[in-house]
C-alpha cells in the first residue's frame, strides 16, 4: 500500500508518499557518488519568500547560513540558487557508451549525475519542510503520478498545488516590487534585504485539508 497526503509543518505544505523512503523510480536512479538519494537531483533555486521565511525565526536563518555556506550557491537579484554535486566526467563517459534503454524518452540524462547539495544518502533532505523549495516539496515522480491519476482525488491534489504555485508566484512579485521601489536586491545589498523581508509581514497561505490518496503498490513491485 502507498500513500499520498499532504502534511503541514509550520503551516508550510507539502505532498508526501510513503513509497519515497524505497524509491525505485527512474527519477530516482543515481549513477553518480552520491547514492540512495532518491529524486533529490534538483538544484534548488530560493525564491523572495522562500528566504522571507527563513528571515523570520533563528532556525530560519541557521538554514540560509546553510544555503549561503554551500560552495556551489550564487546569489542572483531576486533569487538564491544553491548548485550541488555533478559528476561532469561519469556523465560524458556515459554518454559516450549509449544510454540506458529506458531513459531514451528522456531529454535531460545529468539528472542521473547531480545530487542536491543538501541530500544525505539515505536519509533525505536536511533541511526542514518548512525552509524546502516549492519544486522540492510538491514533487511526484512519473510512476507515482501515473498509477495516481485514475483515482478522482488525485485530480484535486493537481489543482491545489497549480493554486499554491500562483499564489507563490503573486507573492514573490510583490516582494520584488517593494524591493525594486528602495532600489534593493540580493546581491547589491544583501543585509539591507534581508532586514526590510524581516520587516515586512509574512503572507500566510491557508493550503486545504485533502484526504490522503491510498494505491495498491502491486505495479510498483512489479506484480
Amino acid at each position: 500500500m502507498i500513500k499520498i497526503y499532504v502534511e503541514l509543518d509550520h503551516n508550510i505544505p507539502r505532498y508526501a508518499c510513503t513509497s519515497c523512503s524505497s524509491c525505485d523510480s527512474l527519477f530516482g536512479k543515481s549513477l553518480c557518488k552520491v547514492k540512495n538519494r532518491g529524486c533529490c537531483w534538483y538544484f534548488p533555486k530560493f525564491t523572495l519568500i522562500d528566504i522571507q521565511r527563513m528571515s523570520k525565526t533563528p532556525d530560519g536563518l541557521k538554514a540560509l547560513n546553510k544555503i549561503l555556506s554551500n560552495p556551489g550557491t550564487q546569489i542572483y537579484n531576486y533569487y538564491i540558487h544553491a548548485k550541488g554535486f555533478f559528476d561532469e566526467a561519469e556523465y560524458k563517459k556515459y554518454m559516450e557508451n549509449g544510454i540506458l534503454p529506458e531513459t531514451d524518452h528522456l531529454e535531460d540524462h545529468t539528472i542521473f549525475f547531480r545530487g542536491c547539495p543538501f541530500v544525505k544518502s539515505g536519509k533525505g533532505c536536511t533541511l526542514p519542510p518548512r525552509f524546502r523549495t516549492f519544486v522540492c516539496n510538491f514533487f511526484i515522480c512519473k510512476e507515482v503520478s501515473e498509477a495516481a491519476e485514475s483515482h478522482e482525488l488525485f485530480h484535486k491534489y493537481e489543482e491545489e498545488r497549480l493554486r499554491y504555485s500562483r499564489w507563490l508566484d503573486w507573492e514573490n512579485e510583490n516582494l520584488r516590487h517593494i524591493l525594486s521601489q528602495d532600489n534593493l536586491t540580493l546581491q547589491s545589498s544583501f543585509t539591507e534585504v534581508i532586514k526590510k523581508l524581516q520587516e515586512l509581514e509574512l503572507s500566510q497561505y491557508e493550503f486545504p485539508y485533502l484526504e490522503p490518496i491510498v494505491l495498491d503498490d502491486s505495479w510498483y513491485r512489479g506484480a
